[in-house]
């Protein structure tokens, strides 16, 4: 079921329903994959003095973000070949005639002896800085109407990158990390509702897949190893998420990671993912009410984006016979009920007028456990259009309210992310739940950690449990929260789960709430700056958790990598440090 549905993405991603890549990214003639080009001179993986002197005391660390410096001085070895085993640049312009990446739907592949042969010339002088060797890889290309966001100096893939895979070139651990990245297109990175990302997201875990199996092989060729005796285990770290979805693990990335991480394949080792919390804890995005309750729903002026927002109803055993409704009223209007019959049906929400003010879409899962689950899901248009004569909304506080005959249950209701992500030009502004029983911070200005206890009729339906990421709510993957150094405990802003936790593992990020951040590296070599969020707890934990694989501690599941990181928290004997990093260490 699962390969059925991977193999739907797979082919939608060829299509880009979403017109997400450029034009010029798409290959149009996909080849297999050619085995062969990997002996060819220069087309390798690695060069054998890059490959881990003991594969079975190494583990691969794959990273899934927006432009990543490949050529960083961080990953390369003592030797100055390239740790990058491969990277997938997903909206670079495709060569047809590339030695290497027919098999890819889009992009340019880069293998470790192509980037060597790029760090030679940089050596040489005849490139004369990074920026050249970006460019003349075509990762890089100001001539192509499109974001360019491998060119920010202080790009959020840079920073995670760093944090997970960072080595001095000198320090000879690093070549137990063989390194495979993907670049996500500059859209998905830009479009912070995360509506664009899941296909690109499933098709690089497929890539680092696939070339992980082929990285083994060669090393066994090199090395003159028997056929699959070498299994390197694999960390996926994907610091992206959103803050409205089901939760409960079932969409389609949250399937595909758990059944990816409980595979055992006959050629390579376990598999394991880590993602970020969510940074969503105080900003107003979910609620939980009933049948008959409403909240506000505040859209802001001057927003050049759609808003959007989910309702989720309780589970069920079987398919519900008739999907519930909810009544959404604008600013100054009359309550608009949905109706719906089917899966899948459109409701127009329309003004006095007969204007469009909103659409709401409805769907019904089935989840985990086999229950079922049914979502409406309203989307309102830009409050400022961006063409006269477009659908546009009226700011202001809205309201949504569960219609009093709907099942009996908690409804969860979650606000889809929408910012302006940093080297974006993406006009958004963030919409959020209103409720006059929320407490939104002390007297003093400090924020509230957790929801405040109230009697059952004075309970607000804002919540911040609950504020975990939608990318986050599957088995099998590991979630990584934020902590405050000074505090000991997680950060203000990082999300919790339905019981009030902020993570299965916690790493140090911002020294205090006064100052948040903790020093990561930039795109080009030498470059710091800070960043903050769970967006840099996880890459983290990846780094752990790959030194502990590597060290031959296989944590089978979720709940055995969680106990050993608390044995690495409270320094009990067996358990592997986190490794040394200027970079995962909190500044003060």
């Amino acid at each position: 079921m699962i390969a059925m549905a991977m193999l739907e993405a797979f082919r939608q991603f060829l299509r880009d329903p979403g017109g997400v890549l450029p034009r010029d990214a798409i290959n149009h003639e996909l080849k297999p994959y050619d085995s062969d080009a990997e002996r060819a001179v220069g087309l390798g993986y690695l060069d054998p003095q890059a490959m881990p002197d003991d594969p079975d005391k190494a583990c691969i660390i794959g990273v899934i973000d927006d432009a990543m410096p490949f050529a960083h001085e961080s990953l390369r070895t003592e030797s100055g070949h390239s740790r990058v085993a491969a990277y997938w640049a997903q909206d670079a312009v495709h060569d047809p005639a590339a030695p290497v990446g027919g098999d890819l739907p889009s992009g340019v592949e880069l293998r470790g002896q192509m980037i060597d042969a790029l760090l030679e010339r940089l050596g040489a002088a005849t490139l004369p800085d990074e920026d050249a060797l970006y460019r003349r890889a075509g990762t890089v290309d100001f001539a192509r109407p499109q974001r360019h966001s491998a060119a920010y100096e202080a790009g959020h893939g840079a920073s995670v990158l760093g944090l997970a895979a960072r080595f001095d070139p000198w320090d000879a651990r690093g070549r137990n990390h063989p390194v495979l990245a993907v670049g996500l297109p500059a859209r998905v990175s830009e479009d912070s509702m995360g509506v664009l990302a899941p296909l690109y997201i499933l098709a690089s875990i497929m890539f680092i897949i696939t070339r992980a199996r082929r990285l083994c092989r060669m090393i066994e060729d090199v090395r003159g190893l028997p056929a699959h005796s070498v299994k390197m285990p694999v960390v996926i770290n994907i610091s992206y998420g959103i803050s409205a979805g089901p939760r409960d693990g079932s969409t389609l990335l949250e399937r595909f990671i758990d059944a990816v991480s409980t595979m055992q394949a006959s050629d390579l080792g376990p598999i394991r993912f880590v993602l970020p919390m969510g940074n969503h804890r105080q900003a107003r995005l979910v609620g939980v009410g009933r049948r008959g309750d409403q909240v506000g729903w505040r859209i802001q002026p001057d927003d050049l984006t759609h808003s959007a927002v989910e309702i989720w109803g309780p589970r069920h055993r079987n398919r519900p016979e008739r999907p519930f409704a909810i009544h959404l009223a604008a600013p100054g209007m009359e309550p608009v009920a949905t109706v719906f019959s089917a899966h899948g049906q459109m409701s127009l929400l329309r003004d006095a007028t007969g204007a469009e003010i909103a659409r709401a879409y409805y769907q019904s899962i089935r989840g985990e456990g086999g229950r079922w689950r049914e979502g409406i899901t309203v989307i309102a248009p830009p409050t400022c259009p961006g063409e006269l004569g477009q659908p546009y909304a009226p700011p202001g506080d809205w309201a949504i309210r569960i219609d009093p005959s709907a099942p009996s249950g908690a409804y969860e209701i979650s606000v889809q992310r929408d910012e302006t992500i940093h080297g974006f030009h993406r006009e958004a502004r963030q919409s959020r739940l209103e409720d006059p029983r929320y407490t939104v911070r002390e007297p003093n200005d400090r924020a509230i950690l957790l929801d405040l206890p109230s009697s059952p009729g004075q309970r607000p339906i804002v919540r911040r449990r609950g504020t975990i990421s939608a990318y986050a709510g599957g088995r099998a993957a590991i979630r990584a929260g934020s902590a405050n150094g000074l505090a000991r405990g997680a950060s203000f802003y990082s999300g919790l789960n339905r019981g009030g936790s902020s993570g299965d593992v916690q790493t140090f990020v911002d020294p205090s709430d006064a100052r948040l951040g903790t020093s990561v590296q930039g795109r080009d070599s030498g470059a710091r700056r800070y960043g903050t969020g769970t967006s840099m707890s996880a890459p983290q934990i990846t780094r752990w958790l790959a030194a502990t694989l590597a060290n031959g501690t296989v944590p089978n599941d979720r709940a055995a990598a969680v106990a050993l990181a608390d044995a690495v928290s409270r320094g009990l004997a067996g358990a592997v440090p986190i490794l040394p990093s200027e970079s995962n260490r909190p500044e003060f």
